[in-house]
């Protein structure tokens, strides 16, 4: 006799983001795409899913065949909630998407990778996209939340009545990447250098790194970023006042050439005021680099016990904390390498994938 076929659950995943991968939004639309696509047929089979994936017109295809895609031109995007399809569950997989929510969804779930927009804005723009961000937690029934700090900052400042659960991102282990790509001579670099990589934005911090790098004459720092924003040219211009030497700017690189730096590189370097989660320092995890961060936000939790920390955010104290912190990582080198690693391995994008299909068979009243 046979099995009674399970009536099409069909979930619908926006992943508009991908066209910019190197920003954190980008990189999380494009790992969810790409895992939840490798797992497709195997829950169709068990549990009736199947996914249509919300692209960018000529991103039709790139996850493989074994899911559908709907194509939205960008002036389209807003449209695309009215479209009378029939979905158990919208994955809305950023909390500002043009999308907002699909109107003949069942269930719209909502994942909040940050409200920096509290920490950054004032006056009428605060007031805005508070607004904004209350319109939207109205138009969803379940949430997701990328760290627990994000979880509670949003409890905190605006008490959803949705149910929420803390889904970490994964980080992308890059390693394999630098043993094709190991010479690092056609960027004018040599080993031995410290690192920051990130969007160049005011609240990374990355004019405490270009001040700190003043109190640490005997160390070289790169930083890769996007150096044609105002905030970039305002570091260019900070840099040549100091009269600084031991400071190299380099535009946005390729994942070869980023996993290269990472592999050269002697610590990661990650100040950050604001985020709601942060991969590149357990990126440079991967590697077994040193990582320093700050105390805020998100990111003890992203760096646990592995990484040190700026307790103070001037640039003389965080000179110090670094200069210690390299000797003390470097006198034991192997140990402290090997205890990064595993610290990073904890964030990988198939666990986080399966946390997000476990979210879905959830609300679906499905067993895992």
């Amino acid at each position: 006799m046979k099995k009674p076929q399970k009536t099409p659950r069909r979930i619908a995943v926006e992943l508009y983001e991908i066209r910019n991968r190197n920003v954190g939004l980008g990189e999380f639309a494009y790992q969810l795409g790409v895992h939840l696509a490798t797992r497709a047929t195997e829950l169709n089979a068990k549990h009736g899913i199947r996914f249509l994936f919300i692209v960018p017109l000529g991103y039709k295809g790139i996850f493989g065949d074994n899911v559908r895609y709907i194509e939205v031109p960008y002036l389209l995007r807003k449209i695309v909630r009215y479209l009378p399809l029939r979905i158990d569950i919208c994955h809305l997989t950023h909390q500002f998407s043009r999308i907002k929510h699909m109107l003949f969804a069942q269930h719209n779930l909502l994942t909040i990778h940050d409200i920096n927009f509290i920490y950054e804005k004032t006056g009428y723009k605060l007031e805005h996209y508070s607004h904004r961000f209350r319109h939207r937690l109205e138009r969803v029934d379940s949430l997701s939340y990328i760290s627990q700090f994000v979880k509670e900052d949003v409890t905190a400042r605006f008490a959803p009545s949705h149910p929420g659960r803390v889904i970490y991102n994964g980080a992308t282990d890059l390693t394999s990447k630098a043993e094709t790509e190991t010479d690092i001579t056609h960027l004018g670099l040599q080993e031995g250098y410290l690192l920051h990589v990130s969007s160049l934005m005011p609240k990374k911090n990355v004019h405490l790194l270009v001040e700190m790098m003043a109190y640490m004459p005997e160390e070289q720092l790169v930083i890769v970023g996007n150096w044609d924003r105002d905030y970039g040219r305002r570091l260019k211009e900070r840099i040549e006042e100091l009269g600084l030497k031991n400071i190299r700017t380099i535009n946005p690189v390729n994942d070869a050439e980023k996993a290269t730096l990472y592999r050269h590189c002697r610590g990661f370097l990650f100040p950050s005021q604001c985020e709601g989660f942060g991969l590149p320092p357990l990126e440079a995890m991967y590697f077994g680099k040193p990582v320093f961060l700050s105390t805020l936000t998100s990111l003890p939790e992203v760096g646990g016990p592995e990484a040190c920390y700026y307790e103070e955010l001037n640039p003389e104290a965080m000179a110090t904390v670094t200069r210690q912190g390299l000797a003390a990582f470097y006198a034991d080198q192997a140990h402290a390498a090997e205890a990064v690693r595993t610290w990073a391995r904890h964030f990988n994008w198939t666990q986080c994938a399966d946390e997000y299909i476990a979210c879905y068979l959830d609300i679906l009243g499905e067993k895992v």
